[in-house]
């Protein structure tokens, strides 16, 4: 009698059932996600206003081209923008996102409706908003449960109107009404006669830059997904050093890494004599996947990844210099359009956008950039492979950014990015490489015209960093750790780190995940370093870190989250770092 195969015993079976359905789960949540998705309730308030009598929610895409005529521009962008001249602020365009259903998700409007142009008009007319956020120079009103947020300049005009399903307030009664970051310096500062002396008994500054290639090599290192390579991927590092204290900050073209796979490269490093590595992950969509979400763990690819930051940083540490000057700069671009207009905007809560852009410098002594820190926040994923095509592995715009920069100053670039989720996405026409090619040149540009009127800073590097323990509440992460046999919890709670860092100036605070821009402004606000940089995705990937009071049963950023904890306690530490 022929041996038949041993069965899976119940405990594989649950495991690999487990593991599809997390699989599954994952793959078919980002077609029904960042366009707000909601028809409006039954007894729902009026919209708070219509753009042309289109009704996001309601109008359809028919609708939309009967009304408007032929857009500016249409291309596939989630599911489907469209784009239209500004009726009221020439050289502007508004913006049109549909649902899957054919319906308006979302309006980004520079178009003013009449009646609105002004803060004190929208007050006079909506009463109090649900929440009040103050930029330096901008402010946004939000009346979510009519379906409506505002942007005015500094002169309480009317600049941006983003228009979305109403029905339900963002922010309960019991939350803060108000964030105010107007202390946060932007823009040209007042430059000082001469580069602030080396503070008496401190040891020189030391810089050094180098970068290296992580594109995956073998037809099989990205398992079932096939790919092409368009443009290379690369970890670019820059080490600091002041006496014993020697820090690489750490930028690479990687879609995401669990801290479990970046331990080892921090272990190899202190032996080279690195004491501290601050690994940010660009988070960028077209590289593959280093951390087996969907479904496969590409093993050799990650290696790759390792020994690659392990190089650019050891290189970088060999080149270490003197820094005969350390300069800082940041600016906050204008929110035109409840966006930063062709550039950067948010899906899933349209108009919360961080637009501030950062940059460090440090300049050796004969006069020329050793290397150039470049920080702002956007998700890396304007381009989409044609259907039924393979992937192609692109570095998206912080690649053309940090080359573009790289020949404008003549020293290596490294992108940091920054509080990227809920989802702050890019405001391309549509997702192709030459859209994010022209992205990632426009963003250069706006780092060298930041740089422009950087001011010297004090030569001096600090560093701190904390545990951090997060409850994972949420049954896919459970499963998908389960699935991996990589543990990285304990007890049921995910066990990851923060970091609080000062260039000089420059203040970076490290989260190990994607943060929704409401949480970062509370970290901004307590901050006071120029520039003020939260770094996103450092040294580990915890999916969205959602505040408490806007967490969703059944939305997409919810479903890649360890829970509604997780904002609680980065935030509390966050605090706690600044408290010190």
């Amino acid at each position: 009698m022929p041996t038949l195969p041993a069965l899976p015993t119940p405990h594989a079976r649950r495991l690999f059932l487990v593991h599809c359905g997390f699989i599954a789960a994952a793959l078919l949540a980002p077609l029904r996600a960042q366009t707000p998705k909601l028809t409006p309730p039954a007894g729902a308030p009026a919209p708070a206003v219509a753009y042309e009598g289109l009704v996001a929610g309601e109008s359809t895409l028919e609708e939309v081209k009967a009304k408007l005529g032929k857009p500016e521009h249409e291309a596939s962008w989630y599911a489907w923008k469209l784009t239209y001249a500004s009726k009221t602020r020439p050289g502007h365009f508004d913006a049109i996102h549909i649902q899957g259903e054919r319906r308006v998700g979302d309006i980004e409007a520079a178009t003013v409706p009449p009646g609105f142009e002004t803060w004190a008009a929208v007050r006079e007319k909506l009463g109090e908003p649900e929440w009040l956020l103050d930029l330096s120079r901008q402010s946004l009103a939000d009346y979510s449960a009519r379906g409506a947020r505002f942007v005015f300049d500094s002169a309480g005009r009317t600049i941006g109107v983003a228009s979305f399903p109403r029905g339900f307030p963002r922010v309960h009664a019991g939350e803060r009404k108000h964030v105010s970051l107007r202390g946060l310096r932007q823009g040209p500062q007042p430059r000082p006669a001469a580069a602030p002396p080396q503070a008496a008994g401190a040891e020189p500054l030391l810089a050094g830059a180098a970068e290296a290639e992580i594109t995956p090599r073998g037809p099989d290192w990205l398992g079932p997904v096939k790919f092409t390579v368009h443009d290379p991927l690369k970890v670019r590092a820059a080490v600091f050093a002041q006496g014993p204290l020697k820090v690489a900050f750490v930028g690479g073209d990687i879609f995401g890494m669990r801290k479990v796979d970046i331990d080892p490269i921090e272990a190899r490093l202190r032996e080279a004599g690195i004491s501290h590595v601050l690994l940010a992950l660009s988070h960028v969509h077209s590289a593959g996947d280093p951390i087996g979400i969907y479904g496969h763990y590409p093993e050799e690819y990650v290696k790759r990844i390792q020994d690659g930051v392990t190089e650019a940083a050891t290189a970088a540490l060999v080149a270490l210099e003197p820094v005969s000057e350390l300069r800082v700069a940041s600016d906050e671009l204008p929110l035109d359009g409840a966006r930063v207009e062709g550039l950067f905007r948010n899906a899933r809560n349209p108009g919360i956008v961080d637009p501030q852009v950062a940059a460090v410098q440090a300049i050796g002594d004969d006069s020329k950039p050793i290397v150039t820190i470049a920080h702002f926040a956007c998700h890396p994923e304007g381009i989409e492979a044609p259907k039924g095509k393979p992937l192609e592995v692109s570095a998206d715009f912080p690649g053309y950014l940090c080359d573009a920069l790289r020949a404008a100053t003549g020293a290596q670039a490294v992108f940091l990015n920054g509080a990227l989720g809920g989802m702050v996405s890019g405001d391309t026409r549509a997702r192709t490489h030459d859209e994010a090619e022209a992205m990632g040149k426009r963003l250069a540009k706006e780092v060298e015209r930041v740089l422009g009127f950087a001011v010297p800073t004090e030569r001096r590097l600090s560093f701190e960093r904390s545990r951090l323990e997060i409850p994972v509440t949420n049954p896919r992460m459970i499963a998908f750790e389960m699935s991996t046999g990589q543990t990285s919890s304990y007890r049921g709670r995910h066990l990851t780190e923060m970091f609080h860092a000062r260039l000089g100036e420059a203040e970076l605070l490290s989260v190990p995940g994607e943060l929704l821009p409401e949480v970062s402004f509370e970290i901004l606000e307590r901050m006071r370093g120029y520039p003020r940089m939260i770094v996103g995705l450092a040294n580990d990937e915890i999916g969205y870190i959602i505040p408490a009071y806007d967490f969703r049963a059944g939305d997409y950023e919810e479903s890649m989250s360890l829970g509604p904890a997780a904002s609680l306690l980065v935030l509390r530490q966050a605090l706690r770092f600044l408290e010190r």
